[in-house]
């Protein structure tokens, strides 16, 4: 039986995980006769250091997945302790390949270039080597100001990062436009590097939408703000931090405090969750309700189903290369109006099948108007256009999406 090794840091077990995507891999590719191990970090799986007892791995059972926890340090934020402990999660399993039995295949989600020992490791083990790309490191850390472009060490990064995908078998990625981002680094055959594109491939992000009829059936919250009715509910799910520009979309809810009907309601945490809170309080902003900073994934569906509209909020330069976040899968399945305030380069549904606005938003003044403009319309052109939302979701069914990354695989 062919082994195949998946390998991501923030793979979580089947209860915390927030995006469930590699589980539905995992799943289909068992059906398909592979025995599949899922290589995680300990900070994404809800165990501390006591659960390790001074061992590097932890192997557990999650009903049909087989789990391989590695121990990591501990971080909080996006720094350098982030990027360490992304490192020592590679550097651990490369360390200690030959405790295992050698894989076939071995699928990573990439972080370049912190962890690159999988790279070696595939090396090593002579398997076949499938890269997969959610974001585009170290690119995006240019794009959210993290480090200067002249910085010498991203010429280093960059390097490092091309060599992900020249020893690649086969390229993922889950947003459309990363064939430009490879053709624009000269890295592919026509453009004088060594990758050949018929070996790079789109496969997106998606969603489980007959799991999220049962979590939304199963998991109904007893929360007076969201069961509030007749107002127009304003719902953003997500991280809070400086790519996410929550404060925009807070200012905006400040444009519409007079009106009683507007209730913004923002669930995530992030290193600027607590700046926001205290600029809405300081501003008497008793429209936005700040509700939890975790929530099990279960809920997620029952929650953004109750929206009026679902926002998608990032800074200006994210999405040059499409835009394939775990919530705007959610916010399909959820069938309710999308509005996102950046232009999405590549494959853009929201605005291909007019399920709500996406466009770059330059003021609060146009944010505000744009959710009016989705949140007051017609009653029944806003029953169509959730008709079309939900139609659309099935394009994004991971029932679907498994089946071609097998197709990859294979």
């Amino acid at each position: 039986m062919n082994k195949i090794w998946i390998i991501n840091y923030y793979t979580g077990t089947p209860q915390t995980a927030a995006n469930q995507r590699y589980l539905h891999f995992a799943r289909r590719f068992m059906e398909a006769g592979y025995e599949v191990t899922i290589f995680n970090s300990s900070y994404d799986s809800g165990l501390e250091e006591k659960d390790f007892k001074g061992k590097p791995f932890l192997q557990k059972q999650y009903g049909i997945y087989k789990f391989m926890h590695v121990n990591v340090p501990e971080y909080q934020g996006n720094g350098m302790k982030r990027m360490y402990s992304i490192w020592s999660f590679a550097r651990t399993i490369f360390k200690n390949r030959k405790q295992f039995e050698r894989p076939d295949i071995i699928l990573q989600n990439i972080h370049p270039p912190f962890d690159y020992p999988i790279v070696r490791l595939a090396k090593k083990l002579k398997a076949k080597y499938i890269a997969e790309a959610w974001d585009l490191w170290p690119d995006d850390f240019v794009t959210y100001g993290l480090v200067k472009e002249n910085n010498p060490a991203l010429k280093i990064a960059y390097q490092i990062e091309k060599q992900y995908y020249y020893h690649a078998d086969e390229i993922v990625f889950t947003f459309e436009g990363a064939f430009d981002h490879l053709k624009k680094k000269g890295w592919t055959k026509e453009t004088g590097g060594k990758i050949d594109m018929s070996h790079v491939h789109y496969v997106n992000n998606g969603i489980d939408l007959k799991q999220f009829e049962e979590d939304k059936a199963h998991f109904p919250r007893e929360d007076a703000d969201i069961n509030e009715k007749d107002v127009y509910k304003i719902v953003y799910l997500g991280a809070v931090n400086r790519a996410n520009n929550v404060k925009m979309l807070v200012e905006a809810a400040a444009l519409l405090k007079d009106n009683p009907k507007y209730r913004f309601f923002i669930y995530g945490d992030g290193a600027y969750r607590d700046e926001l809170e205290a600029y809405a309080q300081s501003h008497g902003l008793g429209n936005v309700v700040f509700k939890e900073r975790l929530v099990s994934f279960a809920e997620c569906a029952w929650i953004v189903s109750q929206a009026t509209v679902n926002v998608m909020n990032y800074e200006k330069d994210f999405g040059k290369y499409g835009v394939s976040s775990g919530k705007l899968f959610l916010y399909l399945a959820a069938g309710k109006p999308i509005v996102c305030n950046i232009d999405i380069a590549y494959d853009d549904v929201i605005t291909k099948h007019k399920l709500g606005i996406a466009r770059y938003l330059e003021t609060p003044e146009e944010y505000a108007e744009a959710i009016r403009q989705l949140a007051e319309q017609p009653d029944e052109d806003y029953a169509a256009m959730c008709q079309r939302v939900r139609q659309v979701a099935q394009e994004f069914d991971y029932e679907y999406l498994a089946e071609r990354e097998l197709k990859i695989i294979e």
